[in-house]
């Protein structure tokens, strides 16, 4: 029996420390993915030549078409992960993610930039929902809060890569790069992180843990309904309502701050595209991430002394006020904004963290990937919401608005787990009445 543990995770049979090792170097390059094209968007959509009121639109379209596919295949994916071992299907997703970032920063018109995009959405839509999955497979429940929490500190210093790469154009630039090419050699640096990804998760990740011989026997569909019939537990239900808030409000800050202070110092600093990135969006990205950073830790420990549904609780609640409070933002780039942002990173990351554990404990092993292919689903509606309706937003009401509006929905989930956690109590309270009157 292996009973190993490590920085107070207890590593489930079949798991060395090894295997979790290369996990984390998978998610560091992949939570670099995540928010990787974010920041690196608006920069390229400025050199292509995009019209200002047409880059919101556009960055919200493209969002869309990314989490349409990720909802078509999520589910696909965690069902093949269920049949052939989540390293292959890890190792799918972070080499064709590499390969559609090469590509992107080589795009010259809408059509090249759909075209890469679809590449891009198909790879981190297997790279996503591993890296979800394997965590749930690694870790035994009574620690797999900290496994969540661990895995999010490991995320949060992924995360510092983007801003990194967001310094490259301008660094390239002053090299004598024009724009254009500043833009290409960026991108294709941001591709080769996937290179390496693949190499560690196909030679690093455990060959057993996470691979369900039976689901072998049934069909791509009959997995497909009975992942989607767990849904009727109401701690995975909830699960997939903090994953659509967790993973919208991570897409609304990803998508929406770098482009408004991108536009906000092209527009009103008379500052280039490479400049306004550098100066302007990096540090505010760069604020938040250390606010995540900080989340992750806090909320990892506390999803273990508390419920996880009240661990849901906390972090949806934090984030219904700080996502409400930016309708108070005017120009992004006053001091205090970096202060709301750091505290924005802690929310955001407590929501995704919190909403893990939670699907981590709630889904029967047999079923876990498709369950948390589902929950990947969900995320990935989250996600379509808050980029094809934040763009539509952001150009036509404000930038501020597409935030505003996910405070409102993360205020919903709030009361949504307050009731689930007090029905949870109810039947704890409960089972010690039923046991004494059967003792009778």
């Amino acid at each position: 029996m292996n009973s190993a543990s490590i920085l107070g995770i207890n590593l489930v049979d079949g798991v060395k420390r090894r295997h979790l090792f290369a996990y984390f170097i998978a998610v560091l390059i992949s939570s670099g993915y995540a928010g990787a094209m974010s920041i690196l968007q608006p920069g390229l959509l400025q050199v292509i030549g995009i019209g200002y009121q047409d880059q919101a639109q556009l960055t919200g379209m493209l969002g869309a078409l990314q989490e349409t596919i990720f909802i078509i295949m999520l589910g696909i994916y965690g069902v093949y992960a269920d049949r052939i071992g989540r390293r292959y299907v890890y190792t799918f997703g972070l080499l064709t993610t590499a390969i559609g970032f090469a590509l992107y920063g080589t795009a010259e018109s809408v059509a090249e930039l759909v075209a890469y995009r679809v590449i891009v959405a198909f790879g981190s839509g297997a790279m996503v929902g591993m890296m979800v999955t394997v965590i749930a497979d690694y870790s035994k429940n009574e620690t797999r809060g900290k496994a969540n929490g661990l895995q999010g500190v490991v995320a949060t210093f992924g995360a510092f890569i983007p801003p990194i790469l967001a310094t490259l154009p301008n660094q390239f630039v002053n090299s004598g790069y024009t724009e254009a090419a500043a833009q290409q050699a960026t991108f294709a640096i941001a591709g080769s992180m996937g290179v390496v990804g693949a190499v560690v998760a196909f030679f690093g990740l455990s060959k057993v843990a996470g691979t369900v011989i039976q689901a072998r026997k049934e069909s791509l569909a009959k997995q497909l309904k009975l992942g989607a019939i767990e849904a009727k537990n109401p701690k995975v239900a909830l699960s997939y309502g903090a994953a659509f808030i967790s993973r919208g409000d991570l897409a609304v800050t990803g998508a929406f701050m770098g482009l408004w202070l991108v536009q906000f110092g092209t527009k009103n600093m008379q500052m280039s595209p490479s400049q306004a990135m550098n100066e302007l969006a990096v540090p505010a990205i760069l604020m938040v991430v250390l606010g995540a950073l900080i989340g992750s830790v806090v909320m990892g420990y506390f999803s273990d002394k508390v419920t996880r549904v009240r661990a849901v609780s906390v972090a949806s609640g934090l984030a219904a006020i700080i996502y409400s409070a930016m309708y108070l933002v005017s120009d992004p780039t006053q001091p205090w904004v970096l202060g709301l942002l750091l505290v924005m990173g802690i929310a955001e990351i407590s929501a995704f963290v919190s909403s893990q554990a939670l699907v981590g404990e709630s889904a029967p092993q047999k079923r876990r990937g498709a369950v948390i292919g589902f929950f990947g689903v969900a995320g990935a509606v989250g996600i379509l919401v808050a980029t094809a309706g934040g763009g539509a937003l952001f150009a036509n009401y404000g930038p501020s608005t597409p935030f505003v509006v996910f405070g409102a929905l993360n205020f919903i989930v709030f009361i949504w787990s307050c009731f689930v956690n007090s029905s949870e109590q109810e039947q704890t309270e409960q089972r010690p009445t039923q046991q004494v009157s059967q003792g009778e």
